[in-house]
């Protein structure tokens, strides 16, 4: 496996969103690249028919919109924010043909919507635990034909995006670049900083016995501590160094939803505020590419691709997040009086004003969770 890792260290820049880059190579080594990008796309078509069996793609007439994996009799799971409002859900079984999907349920929290999908008669997909992956392991998004759709490594390890389960420290850090270290500017009085006795013009050089590097490394390490710790921060004030033991807080914030948005990195997909626990990686996805299995270099099905946060940006819910999550059952919900809010060229009529009504209802119970 490390042979195999080390050469697809060499080749992960090649695939971006399913498509060949070429990097600028020396001449005398594109062979060799060439050679070893074979091999490895060999090595994972060898380990990624757990996830081929599992995974199928979503259409909103003839448009792909994303994928959905199946969750065993004759349903498949999805994000909800994509697929829930269109008209027309259909996917291809492994003999091509076409299914009709029809949306039964939901898990709110996590941007799921559950469908069913009768005749499809594929087996549920097996989740493994990601917990024992580093930050660094290789990745790869697979499609139903078992070709990857794109490789990163995982970048973030778990973490929560639930900002209330985020430690607060409370501090205000100096932006300015001064090497190791960074300096407190300012300290909110009765924050977890105050109590430990942190003063302002402190310099602050370790967490948890880890160095840290400016502004947004430090930003980074801080939110992936959790509410209740007690992490080691060593501090330097005029020159003499000093540990302290802060207890996290928890941040008093208002939920919020970053809905489906254009930016310098390209459209990006909805990031629900309150997911309990996501990975991010830096592959290379598209917006409708949500729901594909991610597996490791095992083959593993380590989680599923829940959003597209930026160009190299791509949030991953765990492997172990979705086990627990389908051992309950889905909020249920009837979707098939409505029209869907997104007409086609097909829509015979207009909606009226009680039918949006009503599935703008359905759909903030949906993905709200009212």
């Amino acid at each position: 496996m490390r042979t195999i890792a080390t050469m697809i260290l060499a080749v992960v820049p090649l695939l971006v969103n399913g498509q060949m880059r070429v990097p600028q190579i020396p001449k005398e080594d594109l062979a060799l690249t060439n050679r070893q990008a074979i091999e490895v796309f060999g090595a994972l078509r060898a380990v990624s028919h757990r996830c081929k069996e599992v995974v199928f793609p979503i259409y909103s007439f003839r448009s792909r919109i994303a994928y959905g994996v199946s969750i065993g009799k004759d349903r498949v799971i999805a994000k909800a924010s994509e697929v829930a409002i269109q008209a027309h859900l259909v996917t291809l079984n492994k003999e091509n043909e076409s299914v009709r999907l029809t949306v039964i349920g939901a898990y709110p929290d996590h941007d799921l919507v559950v469908l069913s999908a009768p005749g499809l008669g594929a087996p549920a997909a097996q989740w493994a635990d990601s917990s024992t992956l580093e930050e660094g392991s290789f990745l790869t998004a697979i499609r139903p034909d078992g070709e990857a759709q794109a490789m990163g490594v995982l970048s973030v390890h778990e973490r929560s995006l639930r900002q209330a389960d985020q430690g607060y420290l409370g501090v205000a850090i100096d932006p300015r670049e001064m090497g190791e270290g960074v300096v407190i500017a300012s300290v909110f009085k009765d924050s977890a900083a105050h109590k430990a006795g942190i003063i302002p013009g402190d310099t602050l050089l370790k967490i948890k016995g880890k160095i840290v590097k400016g502004y947004y490394e430090v930003s980074t390490m801080l939110r992936r501590l959790k509410v209740g710790e007690k992490p080691e921060l060593l501090i330097v004030r005029e020159g003499k160094p000093r540990l302290v033991f802060p207890t996290l807080q928890p941040r008093q914030v208002q939920q919020y939803e970053s809905r489906r948005m254009k930016s310098m990195d390209g459209e990006q997909n909805r990031v629900r505020s309150n997911f309990s626990n996501v990975l991010q990686s830096d592959m290379e996805l598209g917006v409708e590419d949500t729901g594909l299995p991610v597996a490791d270099l095992e083959g593993r099905i380590v989680g599923v691709v829940i959003a597209r946060a930026g160009r190299i940006s791509t949030l991953i819910l765990p492997g172990e997040e979705m086990k627990e999550l389908l051992s309950k059952e889905p909020q249920e919900i009837d979707m098939k009086q409505s029209r869907p809010i997104r007409r086609t060229r097909r829509s015979a009529e207009p909606m009226s004003n009680d039918d949006r009504e009503e599935l703008l209802r359905k759909l903030q119970d949906l993905l709200e969770g009212g």
